[in-house]
C-alpha cells in the first residue's frame, strides 16, 4: 500500500498545473567561454564564463537527474514511465543544441533508485553532492520523512527542483535551494479551503480532520487556521500512527476517531496528505459514515485511488464526491500548446509517438506506460532550471540563483496555466479549481470540475 502511494506521488501530481504564460527566457548563447549577456537583461558586452561554483565550469553544469525505478515496484502498479534517462536526455540534448544556459551545457549525471523506504533516496543524495558534485538535482525524491530532500538541499546545500514538496521542509533549506514545479500540501490546504469557503461547502457542517504524523503539519499550520478564521463547526482532529508498511497502529485508531466523530455529529471530514486519502482510510469512514463529505488535499492518490475503485467494480465507489483542488486535468494538459511543443521535441529526436492520457492502453504485460507524463514532468524541471538559471547571470552560484528565484514573479512551464515564484515562494503552481470525483467520468473516473480555474497566488 505505502509503495503504491510513493509511487502515485510521482506519476500524477507532478506539474497537476500552473504557469501564467511568461516568455521563456532565451538560452542560446556562445558554446565557447564567453557569452552576451544581452539575454539576461544586462549590456551587450561579453563576460567571460568562469568555474563560478561547485558543479560550474566556463563550459558545463553538471546536474543531477534522478528517476524512479518501477522495476522494483511493477507488482505493486499497472504503469511505468518508459525510458526515464533517454526521454530525459532528448530534452537536455536539444537545450544543448540550442546553446545551452548562457553557453554552458548541461552536463546529466543519470541516477536511478527504488522507492521502498528511503534508503536508496539517503545514499543518492549522498552520490550526487559528495562524488559527483553537481550543482542541482532535477527529479522526484520520494521520501515522506523529508530527509532525503533535505539531505541535498539543507545538509549538502545543492538545489534540488522535485515534487510532492511540503512548506515545512521547504523551509528548512536555504531559500530556493528546494523548489518545485506544483504546489506544496501546506499551500494546496490553504487554497483548497479557500475555494470550499467562496463556494459556501462548509456553510452547516461540522468538520474534522484525519492526518497521519507525516502530514499533520498541514492540519496545524494550513487547514485548522483557515477553519477557525471561517468560523467552521470543528470535530476533534484525528493524527494516526503509521510506522513504516504497519499501519495496525493507525487503523485501530481511526476507528476510534470515527465512533467520536458520530457523536460529535461531524459530517465532513478533511484528509491530509497522500497516505491519508488512500482506500484503507477512505473505505473505513465511508463503510461507516457513509453520508459525510470527504475532502483531500492528496489529489494524486485519491484519484488513483478512485480510478482503482471503479476498476474493481466497487458500488458505491467510496471516493464519489471527493472534494480537493487541482489545476488542468490531465487532457487539458494534453491539449495545451507548452505540453504540445514539449511532445514535439521529444518526437522530433526519434522518439516513439507519444500517445495521450485519454488513449493509452495497457501492454502485454498490463502495465500502461505513461511517456506523455514523463515528457511533461522533466520538460517542466528543465524549463525551470533553465529560466532561472538564465535569470542568474554568468556568474551562476547558489547566491546568484537564489537572487533570480526571489525576483522572478511569473514562470512559463509546461503543461500550465498560471505559476509563479518569488521570495518565500517556491512552489510554482497557481491555477487551481474545486474539483469533485465522479466515477463515471472518462473509463475509470476521475475529478471533474465544479469551479472554473483561477489564479490562486491573487
Amino acid at each position: 500500500m505505502v509503495v503504491v502511494l510513493i509511487v502515485i506521488g510521482s506519476s500524477l501530481a507532478a506539474c497537476s498545473s500552473s504557469s501564467k504564460k511568461a516568455v521563456v527566457p532565451t538560452t542560446a548563447g556562445a558554446t565557447g567561454s564567453t557569452v552576451s549577456t544581452a539575454s539576461s537583461g544586462s549590456s551587450a558586452s561579453s563576460v567571460p564564463l568562469t568555474a563560478s561554483f561547485r558543479g560550474v565550469t566556463a563550459t558545463a553544469i553538471k546536474v543531477g537527474i534522478v528517476t524512479i525505478d518501477y522495476s522494483c515496484i511493477k507488482q505493486f502498479v499497472d504503469y511505468n514511465f518508459g525510458d526515464q534517462p533517454a526521454i530525459d536526455k532528448v530534452f537536455i540534448d536539444d537545450l544543448n543544441a540550442h546553446g545551452g544556459i548562457l553557453g554552458r551545457t548541461i552536463d546529466p549525471v543519470y541516477k536511478s533508485y527504488c522507492p521502498i523506504g528511503n534508503t536508496q533516496a539517503l545514499a543518492l543524495c549522498t552520490s550526487f553532492t559528495e562524488d559527483a558534485k553537481v550543482f542541482a538535482v532535477l527529479g522526484v525524491f520520494i521520501d515522506f520523512t523529508g530527509d532525503a530532500q533535505l539531505c541535498l538541499s539543507r545538509d549538502h546545500q545543492t538545489i534540488h527542483i522535485g515534487h510532492e514538496l511540503q512548506q515545512s521542509w521547504i523551509g528548512q533549506a536555504p531559500p530556493a535551494l528546494m523548489m518545485t514545479t506544483d504546489i506544496s500540501a501546506e499551500r494546496r490546504s490553504t487554497v483548497l479551503l479557500n475555494l470550499l469557503k467562496a463556494q459556501g461547502t462548509l456553510t452547516g457542517k461540522k468538520v474534522a480532520t484525519l492526518a497521519d504524523q507525516d502530514s499533520a503539519s498541514s492540519v496545524t499550520k494550513a487547514i485548522k487556521p483557515a477553519l477557525d478564521a471561517m468560523g467552521v463547526q470543528q470535530g476533534s482532529a484525528a493524527v494516526v500512527t503509521v510506522t513504516g508498511t504497519d499501519t495496525s497502529a493507525g487503523q485501530s485508531q481511526l476507528d476510534s476517531f470515527i465512533e467520536k466523530w458520530k457523536g460529535e455529529g461531524v459530517n465532513a471530514v478533511i484528509l491530509a496528505g497522500l497516505l491519508m486519502a488512500s482506500k484503507q482510510w477512505v473505505e473505513k469512514i465511508k463503510s461507516q459514515m457513509p453520508n459525510v463529505l470527504l475532502i483531500t488535499d492528496g489529489v494524486s492518490a485519491a484519484q488513483q485511488a478512485g480510478q482503482d475503485e471503479t476498476t474493481a467494480g466497487k458500488k458505491p465507489n467510496p471516493y464519489d464526491g471527493m472534494l480537493t483542488a487541482n489545476g488542468l486535468s490531465d487532457s487539458e494538459q494534453w491539449q495545451s500548446a507548452g505540453l504540445k511543443k514539449c511532445v514535439a521535441t521529444y518526437e522530433a529526436a526519434g522518439g516513439p509517438t507519444v500517445i495521450g492520457p485519454d488513449d493509452l492502453k495497457p501492454g502485454p504485460d498490463g502495465k500502461r506506460v505513461l511517456t506523455w507524463a514523463a515528457v511533461r514532468d522533466f520538460c517542466g524541471e528543465l524549463e525551470m532550471f533553465s529560466q532561472i538559471a538564465t535569470k542568474a547571470g554568468p556568474n551562476l552560484t547558489n547566491d546568484t540563483w537564489t537572487q533570480a528565484a526571489n525576483n522572478f514573479g511569473e514562470i512559463s512551464l509546461a503543461a500550465a496555466a498560471f505559476a509563479s515564484i518569488h521570495t518565500g515562494k517556491y512552489d510554482a503552481d497557481d491555477g487551481f479549481r474545486l474539483v469533485a470525483f465522479d466515477s463515471t467520468t472518462g473509463s475509470k473516473g476521475d475529478f471533474k470540475p465544479v469551479t472554473p480555474i483561477q489564479d490562486a497566488s491573487k
